[in-house]
C-alpha cells in the first residue's frame, strides 16, 4: 500500500474480552491471532500488554491483520477498517485544511507586507513634497522680498537723486538771485 508511508499512527486500547467481542470470536482464536500477528511482525510495534490493567494495545495497521485473520468471505470489509480508512480521510482532510490555511495566512501577510511598504512609501513621498512646497514656497517668498528690496533701494535712490537735484538747484537759484540783485 503507498499510503502506508504517510499514514498516521493509531492505537487501540481494549480488553481482550472488547476484542472477542468485535471480531465475534473465542477468546483462544484471539490470543492466537494476536499472538501469529506479533510472531509474523516481530519488528513492528503493534502490540502492548499492560499488566496493570490487562488491555493490549494495538496499532491500527494490526488491527486490520487481526481483521484479516478473522475475515470468513475475502471481500467483507470490518467495521474497523471502516473507521480506521474513515479516521484516516477525516486526518488527511483537516492536514489539508490546515495547510490551505497556513498558505492563505502566508499570502494575507504578503498582501499586507506590500501594503504597509506601499503605503510608507506614499507617506515619504507625500512628505518629500510637502517639503518641496515649503522650500519654495520660501524660496518666492525671499525672491518677492528681495524684488521689493531692490524697489526700495531704486526709491532711495531716486530720493538721494532728487535731494541733490533740490539742492543744486536750490544752490544754483541762491547764485542766481545774488547775482541779479547785483
Amino acid at each position: 500500500m503507498p499510503e502506508e508511508a504517510s499514514a498516521i499512527d493509531v492505537y487501540y486500547d481494549m480488553d481482550i474480552a472488547q476484542i472477542c467481542q468485535h471480531f465475534n470470536k473465542s477468546r483462544n482464536t484471539v490470543d492466537k491471532a494476536i499472538a501469529k500477528l506479533v510472531k509474523d511482525n516481530p519488528d513492528k510495534d503493534w502490540k502492548y500488554k499492560n499488566p496493570a490493567t490487562r488491555r493490549i494495545t494495538i496499532k491500527a495497521e494490526g488491527v486490520e491483520r487481526l481483521s484479516t485473520y478473522f475475515r470468513k468471505e475475502k471481500h467483507e470489509v470490518s467495521t474497523v477498517e471502516m473507521e480506521l480508512r474513515f479516521e484516516n480521510e477525516k486526518l488527511k482532510a483537516i492536514i489539508e485544511e490546515k495547510e490551505k490555511a497556513q498558505a492563505q495566512i502566508e499570502q494575507l501577510y504578503q498582501e499586507k507586507l506590500k501594503l504597509e511598504i506601499e503605503k510608507s512609501k506614499q507617506t515619504f513621498l507625500i512628505e518629500a513634497q510637502s517639503k518641496d512646497e515649503k522650500i519654495s514656497e520660501l524660496e518666492s517668498e525671499n525672491q518677492k522680498l528681495k524684488e521689493i528690496e531692490e524697489r526700495y533701494n531704486k526709491n532711495q535712490e531716486e530720493i538721494e537723486n532728487y535731494k541733490k537735484k533740490e539742492e543744486e538747484y536750490n544752490s544754483k537759484s541762491f547764485f542766481y538771485r545774488l547775482t541779479h540783485k547785483f
